[in-house]
This record gives C-alpha cells, sequence and structure tokens, in this order.
C-alpha cells in the first residue's frame, strides 16, 4: 500500500514593505508541527504503526516562472522525497510592477510497507510577484538545512537570464538545467556551454536534455562492443540525424550526440564548421586519416533535419557511414511500437545485421532522481557539451 501525505503546516503572507528576513517565516516553529504532525501520522489507521522520521539528505531549490511550471514540479515532488528525501524550496518567480509573497509549508511522506520506519521530506513554496532577486534570495538562504548539499534545479528558457538564478546558483554543488524547453535553443545551448566551462565543476552542471540521450549513445554505442564492427567507428565520414522539429525545431539533443561522438573520437570541427540548407543544418568535422600517417585527415559531414512526427519527441533517427575503405552504415531509428527502436548494421558484402531494442522514455521524476546522486562533474557530458556549444555559437552568429 503506498499513500502520499502532504500535511500543511504554517505559512504566512508577505506583502511589499513587510520583512523578508528569517522571522518572516519561522522555520523553528514550522519544523516543531512538522515533527508533531509525522509523529501523529505515525498512528494514522494506514500507517500500520509505522514510525516516521526525518533524515534530509538534501536541500533542493527549483526556480520556475509560472504556475504551470510550478504544477510540473509539485507533480514529481513526492517522488524525489520517496529516493531523496530533502527540504525542497520551490520559488515561482513572477514579474510584476507590485511585490506580492506567499509562503506555504508542506511535509511529504510516503507509506509503503507495514512495520517499515518511513521518512518524510520537507517542502516550502514560495509565491512571489515582482520581489528583486536579492530578497528572494535572503529569503531562501535560511530555509536551508546546513551541512547538506544544495542543487538548484531551473527549469524553463533561458535560465542563465534569471536574475535569482544567478544570484544563488555559487551557492550551489549542483546546478540541473533542461535544454529542451530552451526558448533560442541555439544560443542558449552555446550560453550553457560557457556557463559550464566557466564554472568548471562548481557547480556541476547537468542537463535533463543530455540525459534523454543515453539509451541513443548506448544503443550507438553497442554496435562497436564487436571486434568485427570496431575498426569501421574510426572510419566514419557522414552522420544524419533526424529530429522531431515540433512547434519551433530544438536541435539541441543532436547537436549533443554529435558533441559526444566527436569529443569521444577526437573529432574537431572546422574553421567554417556550419552551414544551414533550408531546414537541414549542415556541419562539418575533421578526423584522423586511418592508415596513411598520422598528420592525415579526413572530412566527417553531418547532417542535422528536423522531421514532422506526432506524438515523439527528441531524436527519431541516426546514421553513422564509414566509406573510406570498406563501406558500413549503422542506424539507429525508432519504430512503429512505442518504446522501441530498430538497430541496423550493414557492411558491404554481408546481409543486414537487424535487432529491436528497448529504448527508454523516462519521466521527469526518474530523470532528476538520477541528476540527484550525483554531485561532481560529468567530463563525458563536459566535454559533449564543449564541443556541441562551439558549433552552437556558430549556429547562433548573425
Amino acid at each position: 500500500m503506498s499513500l502520499s501525505l502532504a500535511m500543511a503546516g504554517r505559512g504566512g503572507d508577505y506583502n511589499e514593505g513587510e520583512g523578508m528576513s528569517e522571522a518572516a517565516i519561522d522555520i523553528n516553529a514550522i519544523e516543531r508541527e512538522l515533527r508533531q504532525m509525522w509523529q501523529e501520522q505515525a498512528t494514522h489507521p494506514e500507517a500500520g504503526g509505522q514510525a516516521v522520521i526525518r533524515a534530509l539528505t538534501l536541500n533542493l531549490i527549483v526556480r520556475v516562472p509560472d504556475d504551470a511550471w510550478a504544477e510540473q514540479v509539485l507533480a514529481v515532488a513526492p517522488a524525489l522525497t520517496a529516493q531523496h528525501p530533502n527540504r525542497t524550496v520551490i520559488v515561482i518567480d513572477r514579474p510584476g510592477s507590485a511585490t506580492e509573497l506567499q509562503a506555504n509549508v508542506q511535509a511529504l511522506c510516503t507509506l509503503t510497507n507495514a512495520g517499515r520506519t518511513q521518512v518524510c521530506g520537507e517542502q516550502v513554496t514560495i509565491s512571489a510577484r515582482g520581489a528583486p532577486a536579492g530578497q528572494l534570495a535572503s529569503l531562501i538562504l535560511p530555509l536551508l538545512v546546513p551541512d547538506l548539499p544544495v542543487v538548484l534545479w531551473a527549469p524553463g528558457p533561458q535560465p542563465f537570464a534569471q536574475p535569482l538564478v544567478q544570484r544563488l546558483y555559487r551557492l550551489c554543488d549542483r546546478l540541473i538545467v533542461d535544454s529542451t524547453t530552451f526558448a533560442d535553443p541555439v544560443r542558449e545551448l552555446a550560453e550553457l556551454a560557457a556557463f559550464e566551462q566557466t564554472a568548471n565543476g562548481a557547480p556541476a552542471v547537468s542537463d535533463l536534455g543530455w540525459a534523454r540521450l543515453t539509451p541513443w549513445r548506448e544503443l550507438t554505442a553497442q554496435f562497436f562492443d564487436t571486434r568485427p564492427f570496431l575498426p569501421h567507428l574510426h572510419r566514419i565520414d557522414e552522420i544524419v540525424i533526424e529530429y522531431v522539429a515540433g512547434t519551433h525545431p530544438n536541435p539541441v539533443a543532436a547537436l549533443l550526440f554529435v558533441g559526444w561522438l566527436a569529443s569521444c573520437l577526437k573529432w574537431t570541427p572546422l574553421a567554417d564548421a556550419v552551414g544551414i540548407e533550408g531546414e537541414t543544418i549542415q556541419l562539418y568535422l575533421r578526423r584522423p586519416a586511418v592508415g596513411v600517417g598520422p598528420a592525415a585527415i579526413r572530412l566527417v559531414k553531418v547532417e542535422l533535419r528536423p522531421v514532422a512526427l506526432a506524438g515523439v519527441e527528441g531524436l527519431v533517427r541516426l546514421a553513422l557511414r564509414a566509406v573510406d575503405n570498406q563501406q558500413a552504415e549503422f542506424v539507429v531509428e525508432l519504430t512503429g511500437d512505442s518504446g522501441y527502436a530498430c538497430t541496423r548494421a550493414t557492411i558491404a558484402g554481408a546481409n543486414p545485421i537487424e535487432r529491436t531494442a528497448t529504448i527508454d522514455h523516462p519521466a521527469l521524476a526518474d530523470l532528476l532522481n538520477s541528476e540527484l546522486r550525483l554531485l561532481s562533474r560529468d567530463r563525458t557530458f563536459a566535454a559533449a557539451l564543449h564541443l556541441a556549444g562551439g558549433l552552437a555559437q556558430r549556429l547562433a552568429l548573425p
């Protein structure tokens, strides 16, 4: 049996002109009230006599621009608490001419098997309109539990343009963004890459868009786990990636995939590395030529093509082709069955080798839970982002 409980604590409304210090929200009183409610909840008939304890493992700050984003965050909060008991501070940071503030505190508990100790997390929701970033930051900081890691999640467009994010990121161990929600994807990818390089792991940077690429990277890597196919990995000359265009084409996932492959294989972009033909983005990189001396290079041509496809997000199909020496092609593409992809390897003179593989589309809570397990810098992501960001910067130039 599973039961999620949201137990309201003390909260308050704060208007412009009133104090915005720790005294404005009495955290000590809230914590006493929450402890009392958790003790009472242990005797709830559906709790089965289970003890309820506090065992917070991190602080999670979430900055969202409106109520719609806040609803998404609130929907995943119980799942995050179940795996990572935390104090979550959600800030709904709306623009406005007059300053308005409201705060609400809750405890989130999940009741599972009888006889097991239940661990609860805490959630503080601050609804703000027109509040300066400095005032919001001064309200958030006293709410953080000392000596625990601090993670800042900034979903939505233009995370680095938000004054509150600029105020808080230096105090955080990890910053999580989502490139699939960027409003100006190419330009914001370049900004993300510049930020990650400057931060250099302080804070460590995560992108949920990169996390969604994991199954595509795994299926691609699996081609070359077999000895007969491995030599073709170093002879790739052409790459075609198709991605869902949606209302506004977002090629960030495709650029990150290219960045990952290129950084792993030591490819470098040409000085004049990008071009656009219609809606197709063309990229040009150079790779070491195989078998003709250390200074020899060959050109790798990459095409990123948006496609119209309902009910699907992200990548649809990718093909790696080697025409140097023996021809070969390696393809991963979604099938008509949701959650599955077909992989196909074709070597000149041999029948294609095909198989159907599952390709996960993890829920938002699953992606976040995976990211919250990590606090250090992901160097594979950093290398891929650095190369993809350089390409994005060239594409973003007027």
